[in-house]
């Protein structure tokens, strides 16, 4: 029986490809800091970021870093403002390539419309990651989003993964954890007691499903809607087999 899904973020249901060294990047973040009158030197605004970075990464913790930068920069010009504005502008204007994956909305529904709770879970910056999230309005649709630096801890810690269970009502036994990285989602997800997907781009096209040699509540399936289904139907799932 499967009554939840759990999807990481990136890499399963979203492609995207940024560029910080992009001068749009940080003449848009001069203006957004100089927006009171004051003159505000994009070269400046890059390499005081830069240094709050790295003073960030000697005593904090990889993937809880930017919140803490943008709010040092906002005050280092003298700039009042919201870190979640200036994080959503660093994302936007950084970005060269973002895609849903074609299998999301479609899978998605199938799972809503027959009872599946569904949620993400992701190791990343919610400063950031929240621009992204706004800009598809599936995940308006999802039962719970955990961000890992919301909540203090990444995968594969299980706690993570306990606390998107506990928010979405769920218990280990009856929830898939669908996932691209074989460390920190399919061993993570398991260490919480979650069956688990492993979408694997470099596997054979199609709806061919793998259970692992050894591992019986692990998949191993290319990322497309139909592999997706076959998979979550041998979990016990009975939805429709194909997105036509």
């Amino acid at each position: 029986m499967v009554n939840c899904a759990l999807f990481d973020l990136y890499g399963t249901t979203i492609d995207i490809q940024i560029d910080e060294d992009s001068p749009t990047l940080w003449r848009g973040l001069a203006a957004a800091l100089g927006d009171s009158g004051r003159t505000v030197d994009a070269p400046d605004v890059r390499r005081r970021f830069q240094k709050l970075l790295e003073e960030e990464a000697t005593h904090g913790r990889e993937g809880f870093l930017m919140e803490p930068v943008f709010g040092r920069l906002l005050d280092s010009f003298g700039a009042g403002g919201d870190v979640g504005r200036i994080g959503k502008l660093f994302r936007e204007l950084s970005l060269k390539e973002m895609r849903l994956r074609p299998y999301v909305e479609p899978l998605f529904g199938h799972l809503r419309r027959s009872g599946v709770k569904l949620g993400i879970v992701s190791n990343t910056e919610a400063v950031l990651s929240r621009f992204e999230l706004d800009c598809y309005p599936i995940f308006k649709t999802v039962h719970t989003i955990v961000l890992s630096s919301d909540v203090g801890v990444r995968k594969p810690d299980p706690r993570i993964f306990r606390l998107a269970l506990d928010q979405i009502g769920c218990t280990p036994a009856t929830t898939v954890f669908i996932g691209n990285d074989w460390d920190a989602d399919i061993l993570g997800a398991k260490g919480a007691g979650l069956r688990a997907i492993y979408l694997n781009d470099r596997a054979a096209q199609g709806s061919a499903v793998v259970v692992v040699p050894g591992r019986s509540d692990i998949i191993e399936i290319a990322p497309t809607f139909d592999a997706i289904n076959a998979a979550l139907r041998l979990y016990g799932w009975c939805g429709r087999s194909s997105s036509g």
